[in-house]
């Protein structure tokens, strides 16, 4: 397997691994997970009855993965191009999962009730301002959701090296479901990030630093486009101050305390995609331990561990993870991610 066949690979089994692993320990704080599961989560468990992911088995992806590997899919299947024919497609086929209502959150489902007058209920509570009879500015700034950032990876794998084009690709992908400036500035910084994480020769440093200018780009070509404006900290700022944090400490036990604590890991762009950053600077040798760090860090902690997952992953390649993670994922969810990754690398 070639360099860029193995980088896309190793993207591909972090993001969904992560997600199956983060799926258990999803909306508890550190404290509970570690209450329930006797101690920190470091591999594959079956998600609690009282999480979203009840109705998954160990092993199984979320929404955080399956979303972006329908991207996936559908945009190999349209010649690599994005396109209002190809994001349908993708989620035309994630109405149809079984565990719609059980994953779909609460843009997203915003999004599909718009585009396909889907009406079902969703386990992830109501849009503020859905019960309003009136239109509130910048719809009550309630999209600015991580949703976005979480299923980004096909922009970065489409265009591995090239960080202009993973953005532009990036915001292309998030206008379907997150058509505002701040949902597509996280987007954007993890695209960049991890497309210049798939290059042959790269570094925590460069790769933090695409994920900033990534961020910051990404807002003003989200503006120059005329996405939706909303109200909330800017995702570059906060990925600065989320690195500092996770550059301090020399164990992610302690660096998921601090970055819980002062960045937050929950559903708000702002808080997710730069804890993922901050624990990508905590752990920058390690993708099994980036992953374990996010799995740990409470609140979304699939989302957050998707995007260190797939960051990581994409810098370490395939050989960084034990080789349970594929042979697992593969076998739980019907993937073959091998396969996937030699059409993604062409």
């Amino acid at each position: 397997m070639h360099v860029e066949s193995n980088k896309i690979l190793g993207c591909l089994i972090g993001a969904a691994a992560a997600d199956a692993m983060g799926a258990a320990t999803e909306v508890r704080t550190q404290q509970q997970i570690r209450d329930y599961f006797g101690g920190w989560v470091t591999g594959f468990e079956k998600p609690p009855a009282d999480t979203f992911g009840r109705c998954n088995e160990a092993g199984m992806c979320t929404d955080d993965f399956i979303q972006a590997k329908y991207i996936m899919d559908a945009l190999l299947a349209h010649e690599r191009q994005v396109s209002d024919a190809a994001m349908r497609e993708a989620f035309q086929r994630w109405l149809a999962y079984p565990f719609y209502a059980n994953f779909t959150g609460p843009t997203t489902r915003a999004a599909m009730k718009a585009i396909f007058n889907d009406n079902r209920a969703s386990l992830q509570g109501e849009l503020e301002g859905e019960k309003q009879s009136v239109q509130i500015i910048n719809k009550g700034n309630a999209e600015a959701t991580n949703g976005a950032a979480m299923k980004i990876w096909p922009a970065a794998v489409l265009h591995p090296g090239d960080i202009e084009a993973a953005i532009r690709s990036a915001l292309d992908i998030c206008r379907f479901t997150h058509n505002n400036v701040l949902a597509m500035s996280g987007a954007a910084a993890m695209a960049a990030a991890t497309s210049e994480a798939l290059r042959d020769v790269t570094s925590a440093d460069s790769i933090i630093a695409a994920g900033i200018y990534g961020a910051d780009r990404g807002y003003a070509l989200a503006v120059e486009q005329g996405a939706m404006m909303v109200a909330g900290p800017s995702v570059g700022r906060r990925i600065e101050l989320a690195v500092s944090i996770g550059k301090r400490h020399v164990h992610w036990e302690t660096a998921i305390v601090e970055l819980a604590d002062i960045i937050g890991s929950g559903l708000h762009v702002s808080e997710a995609v730069p804890a993922a950053f901050g624990l990508f600077a905590c752990c920058p040798n390690s993708a099994v331990d980036a992953i374990i760090s996010a799995v740990n860090i409470g609140n979304d902690t699939d989302t957050v561990a998707t995007m260190v997952g797939a960051l990581s992953g994409a810098c370490h390649g395939a050989g960084a993870f034990p080789a349970d993670y594929l042979t697992t994922i593969d076998s739980m969810n019907h993937f073959d991610l091998a396969e996937l990754a030699r059409q993604i690398a062409g």
